[in-house]
Formats: structure tokens, C-alpha cells, sequence
């Protein structure tokens, strides 16, 4: 562009001096021309050409200018062009960041509802697992309750049967009557077979009984013997001769237990914990005293001996 707008001006110059030299020459041509008019010619070509000069110089500082104009625009418009890019690539990165914290915070929400889920999954899990822990313990104490009454079940039952054979003339014969109560093994005496009408001490006749009672009571340590009298006779020392009577056949003292309620003398002793009285011993320990109540009530019938867990 630059070079077309000299071009274009050395045409117009060297236009305007041809015209000049076409002036001059024309004047000559015409035959003599007065000196003045040559001079003013001339001068005013020289003028002209002074003026075109002036021009000339005056565009090309002005197309140097607009050169250096369209350099700088140029440059403008590429910074402009890596700014908008740039921008354009900061913009995308603020949106990616954007959706990137959205999802971010979508995700941190997702992991606190399932935290919580988890937390509600816990605390259930662990009311559970306590609900479970109690069933199990109270399904291991009905169990050991269970085997406990097993035990003892088979050990009344095997009482039973020793009580039987040992006493199978008595029982054929009806002196004696062999039940069971309340998870206790009775054993029915009538008090004419145990004591002295006369008195209250034990008849001999009361020997194979009480035998059999010390022989049971021996092979079978973990049940107590309980001796019961009938509520309608008059408080005695019978049911102490009795026990008396089956200490000194095996009857541990400290698995003898009488009514203490019309008990007239003490019927314990302060004996060791566990073992079998000596044989001087006169007074049962009592574990555990049993008061006498209706339904273990012997009745009028007689006396009772019995075999209890």
C-alpha cells in the first residue's frame, strides 16, 4: 500500500514538470516572449516543483507513519487474539473448576448421607448384637437352669430307685409310702414305725428306714434331707432324736434340715461349711431351714423324710 502511494506521487511530479517544460517550450515555439512573463513561468513551475516536493516529503512521512501505525496495530491485534485466547482458556478452566467443585460437593454430600446411613447401620447392628447378647444369655441360663434341673432330676429319679430297693419290704408291707411333691422325693413314715409310743425316742423297729435314708443320702451328697413332722401333734424333741438318728447312719449335717418354727431346742452348731459332722456331734447344721407349709404339710398320716435338691 505504501509503495503504490509513492508511486502515485512521483507520477504527479514529474506530471507538473512536463508541464513546465511543455510551457516553456510552447513559449519558445511562439516566437519571443518577454522576459518577464519567462520569469514568472518559471518561477511559478519552481514553485509548483518546490510545493510538490514539500508534498512529497509531507506523504511519505505520513505513509511512514501509517506504516508504523499498521505495525503496532498488527501487533495489537495479535496480542489481542493471545489475550482472547488466553481468556477464553482461563474462562474453560474457571468452568471446569466450577463443575469440578460441584461435583466435588455433590460427591462430599453423597459420603455424608451413606456416613449417616452407616452410622443409623451401626447403632441398629449394635442394639441388635446387644439384643442378641441378652438372648443368648438368658437361652445359656435357661440351658444351665435346664441341665441343673436335669441333673437333679436324675439324681431324685436315682434316689427314687435306691429308696425302692431299699425299702421294698416296707413299702410292699405299707408301713412307709414313697411320692413326690414340689420336686422333692417324700418319703412317708408313720410316727409308730419311727418312735416309742411312750416317748420320743426312736423306735428300733425305725432302724431299716432310717438305714435306708443314711445308705441314699450317702450315695447321693448333692441332695438335702428335709424332715418334716404333722402339724396336729404337740411340739417334741422327736424330730431331733430323728435327726440324730440319721446322723449316725450317714446323713451329713450340714444336708439336714428341720423346721426350726417348733423346733424346742437349738438345732444347729457352729460346724464347718462343708464335710460330715463327727460322730460326737449332737446338733444338725441348718442351711437352709424349710418352714412347714400346706403343701408339704405331712397331714396326720405321719412323719415325712425328704430328698430335695
Amino acid at each position: 500500500m505504501q509503495k503504490s502511494r509513492r508511486s502515485s506521487f512521483s507520477l504527479t511530479s514529474c506530471a507538473a514538470l512536463r508541464a513546465a517544460s511543455a510551457l516553456l517550450i510552447a513559449t519558445s515555439a511562439t516566437g519571443c516572449v518577454a522576459q518577464k512573463h519567462y520569469d514568472e513561468a518559471r518561477t511559478a513551475a519552481e514553485s509548483e516543483a518546490a510545493a510538490h516536493e514539500r508534498t512529497r516529503e509531507r506523504l511519505e512521512a505520513s505513509m511512514q507513519r501509517i506504516s508504523e501505525l499498521e505495525s503496532q496495530l498488527a501487533e495489537r491485534e495479535r496480542t489481542m487474539a493471545a489475550d482472547e485466547s488466553a481468556v477464553a482458556t482461563s474462562k474453560l478452566e474457571s468452568t471446569v473448576a466450577v463443575k469440578d467443585k460441584e461435583a466435588a460437593v455433590q460427591l462430599v454430600e453423597e459420603l455424608r448421607s451413606e456416613l449417616a446411613r452407616t452410622g443409623d447401620n451401626l447403632v441398629l447392628f449394635a442394639r441388635d448384637k446387644r439384643d442378641m447378647a441378652e438372648t443368648l444369655r438368658v437361652a445359656e441360663e435357661r440351658m444351665a437352669d435346664v441341665e441343673i434341673a436335669s441333673k437333679r432330676l436324675a439324681e431324685l429319679v436315682l434316689a427314687t430307685r435306691d429308696l425302692s430297693l431299699a425299702l421294698d419290704n416296707e413299702l410292699s408291707q405299707g408301713t412307709v409310702e414313697l411320692g413326690a411333691r414340689d420336686g422333692q422325693i417324700v418319703l412317708g413314715v408313720k410316727a409308730d414305725v419311727l418312735f416309742d409310743p411312750s416317748g420320743d425316742a426312736v423306735a428300733p423297729g425305725a432302724d431299716p428306714v432310717l438305714a435306708a435314708v443314711g445308705k441314699v443320702s450317702a450315695s447321693h451328697p448333692t441332695l438335702h434331707v428335709v424332715l418334716r413332722e404333722p402339724t396336729d401333734v404337740p411340739a417334741s424333741t422327736r424330730l431331733q432324736r430323728l435327726g440324730e438318728a440319721l446322723r449316725a447312719r450317714g446323713v451329713a449335717s450340714s444336708r439336714l434340715v428341720l423346721p426350726a418354727a417348733r423346733a424346742e431346742a437349738p438345732t444347729a452348731n457352729d460346724a464347718a461349711p462343708s464335710g460330715d459332722a463327727p460322730a460326737g456331734d449332737t446338733a444338725p447344721k441348718v442351711p437352709a431351714p424349710v418352714a412347714p407349709s400346706a403343701a408339704a404339710d405331712p397331714g396326720p398320716s405321719g412323719y415325712e423324710i425328704a430328698f430335695s435338691p
